[in-house]
């Protein structure tokens, strides 16, 4: 019986999580599947069964415990996590010490997910902020829907983990911080080393009662070494209207100018109405190279809106790449949307934009019954009607359209995505 090297089969096996992605009905029966084939292959497919660990329930979370962990034979697959995903449902949180029982033993951990109610077992002992340390490889942070019980915590999180330098933190709070409290919000973080962040991604809810935290932990994360070090950041509102007019600096504060000057790259949701004081911080950005603006819908002064944008830039010379991102349209993008596109041919002359090597129009829409596939069939016209639009770009052949579709259905979860 012919045999096949060994590294064809650890190759094969390898590729299984990046095929099934966050979709564990398939990613963890195929690699036990797999596990079962032979004694040969089994280090390869217990190896990436241990890559991410998604953690849901306080019965899986005891079966990790006394299973892998108190278990000696078991515990040297805690080697091969990489990547800590603690999702509790709202009904069955995970009362559990992750961090008092897990430190020391997830050495090589460099991503992690806290969801919903995670907090609480991220933190459940008050010494659980001083053993964070030993998480010392965890690179990237994501923190969504979660309640601290105070910033403070937030706080001391973020400066225990050394090498920290992503996180994206969304639609989490803590009690209100008191209404005289000083501008500044610093609480001594200018002595402080950590964090020292190169890419950042905060979307908060608009509303006062949510403004509030925003602004306190953009104050404090200003006073740290993430104003100098920061290089991606993207921007965004969770729950926003379309009629909502509340800008960037009113819900983020005053110090989100000081994150500027050192960006490289910057996403961010343009509102449907003119924010004046959007373009002072766009009058910051002396060292961006990538643009990336997402219109959640066209309006008719949307492309007025974006020249004006542009042109606030203080170094255009230095542009290398524009992405106009347009989503969740209910079906394509009406061609009609594309009128008053020509401004930008103006706005973009090559004097000024001599090292824009890219541009890219990405359309994302909600798949209704009889609407086209992806592909051709949605991306030439509008192809055909942005060359008309703008020859002179176009002529330069920087210009790059995209389309994606979704079908929502009932039931449909979003996972996390790790870079």
């Amino acid at each position: 019986m012919p045999t096949f090297p060994t590294e064809l089969f650890e190759e094969i096996i390898a590729w299984i999580p990046a095929v099934c992605g966050w979709d564990l009905r398939v990613r963890y029966p195929t690699l036990l599947s797999c596990s079962l084939v032979c004694s040969a292959w089994l280090p390869a497919s217990r190896h990436q069964l241990f890559q991410a660990l998604d953690i849901d329930t306080p019965e899986r979370y005891d079966l990790l415990v006394s299973r892998v962990l108190h278990w000696e034979k078991m515990r040297v697959n805690l080697l091969s996590v990489r990547t800590v995903v603690l999702s509790p449902s709202s009904d069955t949180p995970v009362w559990r010490p992750f961090v008092l029982e897990f430190a020391g033993h997830l050495p090589n951990v460099t991503d992690m997910y806290l969801y919903s109610r995670s907090v609480e077992a991220f933190l459940l002992h008050r010494s659980s902020v001083v053993v964070i340390s030993r998480f010392a490889s965890v690179q990237s942070l994501s923190i969504s829907h979660c309640d601290f019980p105070s910033f403070g915590a937030l706080r001391r999180t973020l400066t225990s983990l050394p090498s920290l330098n992503n996180l994206r933190l969304e639609s989490s709070s803590w009690p209100d911080p008191a209404a005289d409290l000083s501008t500044s919000l610093s609480h001594g973080a200018s002595t402080v080393r950590r964090p020292a962040l190169l890419w950042l991604t905060v979307w908060w809810d608009a509303e006062p009662p949510h403004r509030g935290r925003a602004q306190q932990f953009m104050a404090w994360l200003s006073e740290t070494a993430t104003s100098s070090s920061l290089l991606d950041l993207d921007l965004g509102f969770i729950h926003r209207t379309l009629d909502d007019q509340t800008g960037y600096i009113a819900t983020f504060g005053p110090s989100l100018l000081r994150f500027g000057r050192g960006l490289r790259k910057l996403k961010i949701v343009i509102g449907e109405s003119y924010d004046p004081e959007l373009e002072m911080f766009f009058c910051t950005l002396e060292s961006l190279n990538v643009f990336s603006l997402h219109f959640r819908a066209i309006q008719p002064d949307s492309w007025v809106q974006l020249e004006r944008l542009v042109h606030s830039l203080p170094c255009p010379k230095q542009l290398v790449e524009l992405k106009i991102d347009v989503g969740f349209s209910s079906g394509p993008l009406e061609l009609s949307e594309f009128d008053g596109l020509e401004a930008l041919d103006l706005a973009l002359p090559l004097e000024l934009f001599k090292d824009l090597q890219a541009m890219q129009f990405h359309v994302e829409y909600i798949k209704e019954e009889g609407d086209p596939e992806e592909g051709p069939d949605v991306t030439e016209p509008m192809l055909a009607v942005i060359k008309s639009k703008l020859p002179k770009l176009f002529a330069r052949n920087i210009i790059n359209v995209s389309a994606s579709a979704y079908k929502v259905s009932a039931g449909t979860e979003m996972r996390p995505i790790t870079n």
